[in-house]
């Protein structure tokens, strides 16, 4: 342990600095479901991108930990990442970023049986899907959810733009207050990023963390670096050679 410290021969002088929050979630399967339609122009269907990125980036990700699909419908359905596939942030990632518009009509019904079906096949964990669209389905929506909250997947749905309001809140698991939303346009959606990462990961939860001063003793600092490691990042040059 102590030799992985030493590699690192960053300094710190008296400045306390900060890694990303931890996110401690409990195992969780979660699949995006995601319009394509004919009325989301391709530079608004980047900027989803964008948000499911950003969400997935404050997630840890992987197979005993959050498992992330991501369903595309339009007129049909297509199972774009699967949960089996991508089991590290990196390659989820590259992979929403190749997803493409469908281009077609908005069958929002029969993707949410599609994910019941297909995406969420195998319950390791808690079932949670976020359902981002901007028109009105062209089949029905109502009994479908339902089947999926009674199958204990809790449904997010996310409006934007000239969306049909009655129709989220449908889709959505109670209490409505928590798991509706709406944005004015796609170019507005980042902005419910923190929301969806504190609902899987709670608050992020800063690391432990402490400055690192001249005249600590070894043994004090051993006992620092066995509580925090492996958080501890930035340690005084002399106390690295010291060790």
């Amino acid at each position: 342990m102590l030799s992985e410290i030493k590699q690192a021969r960053m300094v710190c002088f008296g400045r306390e600095k900060r890694t990303a929050g931890l996110c401690k979630a409990r195992p969780t399967d979660l699949v995006f479901i995601v319009d394509s339609s004919r009325s989301v122009r391709p530079s608004e269907f980047e900027q989803v991108k964008v948000f499911l990125t950003n969400v997935i980036n404050g997630l840890n990700v992987g197979p005993n930990a959050t498992r992330v699909g991501v369903v595309n419908y339009a007129s049909r359905v297509k199972n774009e990442v699967s949960m089996k596939t991508h089991r590290t942030k990196i390659a989820l990632v590259k992979a929403v970023s190749k997803i493409e518009p469908l281009s077609t009509g908005t069958m929002t019904g029969s993707a949410i049986q599609f994910a019941l079906n297909v995406a969420f096949s195998e319950a390791e964990g808690a079932r949670v899907a976020i359902i981002v669209t901007d028109g009105r389905p062209q089949d029905n929506v109502k009994d479908v959810a339902q089947r999926a909250r009674d199958a204990g997947i809790e449904i997010f749905a996310i409006g934007v733009g000239r969306v049909d309001l009655t129709t989220l809140r449908q889709m959505a698991s109670e209490p409505l207050d928590d798991h509706v939303d709406y944005v004015e346009s796609y170019s507005v959606i980042e902005k419910l990023t923190k929301k969806f990462q504190e609902a899987f990961c709670g608050k992020m939860r800063e690391p432990p963390m402490f400055t690192v001063r001249g005249g600590i003793s070894q043994a004090q600092m051993k006992e620092k670096l066995d509580r925090y490691y492996p958080y501890v990042v930035y340690i005084h040059e002399q106390l690295m050679t010291d060790l």
